[in-house]
């Protein structure tokens, strides 16, 4: 007779193969378990983006067949990859897919990035903001749950134990000086916790940098000023923000090497017009710079002057608050010259591509502005328009002149009149 007591005894011997068979099995994936303890330490997602993963553990880790991902493409991490103690390890995120290269890119606007181990456990994932060229998102301390934008990028090293002051814009008032008119320089930070100086450098032409401290106003910004200039040149500049920990970092990323910069410039502005448009081009004025038909959108500018003028170098845009969209390529003079009394056709196609003549930017049908504007940044000439309608252009009724009007006959590259 089989009494509870001698059940029970049996379901206790029965059980011991069992549990020595799960640690078996729990030896076998160890290493996944001890993935667990790998993080994504720091990301960068402007210009050459890339992920790092930390292990802070006193063993090194097989991460091959481990999977990164961000917002729709997965990447296997190849076998034999392995992460060392206490060690970082870089995945560049160039689409090439091969070894250390992810086959996907990141987005400077942010997105979400995951790691998964071998049997699709997320190990660990992290939703990074908006990046700027040379600020990165990381952990600090590494491997905690604190992350911070940071101007200081620690690519396959320690992230430290704080954050570095990023700036997050410069800009610059008024956008286009003139001759003896101050400039004042507003930067905007990421965060002034940890700003002990702010600095802001210019130069003439290719002199030496001049610094100027700059002051706090309110906020997260800083305001520093270039004095006035009497004479023409070039005004360039950036912006540095020491950190209370000693570091740097700067706008642009890469100065001094690199600079933002302003031209002061007296010449007498050139007699060019935006004489003529199309911002709805279905089947009229075929561009075939591409070897095949396209029926994109166009600009044609009139020279009313007496000489002929190059305009490689100038600006044109679709919004006249910024003057500096578009700059027309200067290493083309014989397509970019206009003749005397002569026309140029610009494509607004955002197919740069395609030669020298086509703009990064199209028109809108709906109406908005036209701008082109001399190497400074001067307006040069002007046009806001309304909705526009298919096939037709909209132009001075005689080159040059004050009138627009609607052209059901299109003449690109030829006189309105």
């Amino acid at each position: 007779m089989v009494t509870i007591k001698s059940l029970n005894r049996i379901k206790f011997f029965l059980a011991i193969p069992l549990l020595s068979f799960a640690c078996t099995e729990e030896e076998e994936i160890l290493p996944d378990t001890v993935a667990d303890e790998i993080y994504i330490n720091e990301i960068y997602a402007s210009g050459e983006d890339w992920i790092e993963l930390y292990n802070p553990q006193e063993t090194s880790v097989d991460l091959g067949g481990y999977t990164l991902s961000d917002e729709g493409n997965e990447y296997a991490i190849p076998s034999g990859t392995s992460i060392a103690s206490k060690s970082y390890l870089v995945f560049l995120c160039n689409d090439l897919g091969t070894e250390l290269n992810t086959n996907f890119k990141l987005s400077s606007s942010g997105e979400l990035v995951v790691l998964e181990n071998g049997v699709g456990t997320v190990l660990d994932q992290v939703e990074f903001p908006d990046l700027d060229e040379g600020q990165s998102y990381a952990r600090f301390p590494d491997g905690s749950g604190d992350w911070a934008i940071t101007g200081t990028v620690t690519q396959g090293t320690s992230n430290g134990d704080g954050s570095s002051p990023a700036i997050n814009s410069i800009d610059r008032n008024p956008l286009v000086p003139g001759l003896d008119e101050s400039v004042e320089i507003w930067a905007e930070l990421i965060s002034t916790a940890a700003v002990a100086e702010m600095n802001l450098y210019y130069q003439l032409d290719d002199g030496a940098f001049t610094v100027v401290e700059m002051t706090y106003e309110s906020g997260t910004s800083y305001v520093g000023t270039i004095p006035a200039i009497s004479t023409e040149a070039v005004v360039s500049y950036y912006v540095e923000v020491i950190g209370t920990d000693g570091s740097s970092s700067y706008k642009p990323s890469s100065a001094p090497e690199n600079t933002e910069s302003y031209e002061i410039n007296t010449d007498v502005l050139p007699q060019l017009f935006i004489n003529e448009f199309m911002a709805s081009n279905e089947n009229c004025c075929p561009d075939t710079d591409s070897g095949e038909e396209e029926f994109d959108d166009w600009i044609e500018i009139y020279n009313a002057g007496t000489s002929a003028i190059n305009i490689g170098g100038m600006y044109v845009s679709d919004d006249v608050e910024d003057p500096f969209m578009y700059q027309i390529p200067s290493d083309d003079p014989e397509a970019t010259t206009i003749p005397a009394g002569g026309y140029l056709l610009l494509w607004a196609d955002g197919s740069t591509d395609q030669g020298t003549l086509h703009l990064d930017f199209s028109l809108s049908s709906d109406g908005e502005a036209i701008g082109l504007f001399y190497v400074d940044g001067r307006t040069i000439d002007s046009y806001s328009f309304e909705e526009q309608s298919e096939d037709i252009s909209f132009g001075r009724t005689s080159d040059g002149g004050e009138s627009w009007s609607a052209l059901a006959s299109p003449s690109p590259g030829q006189s309105n009149d």
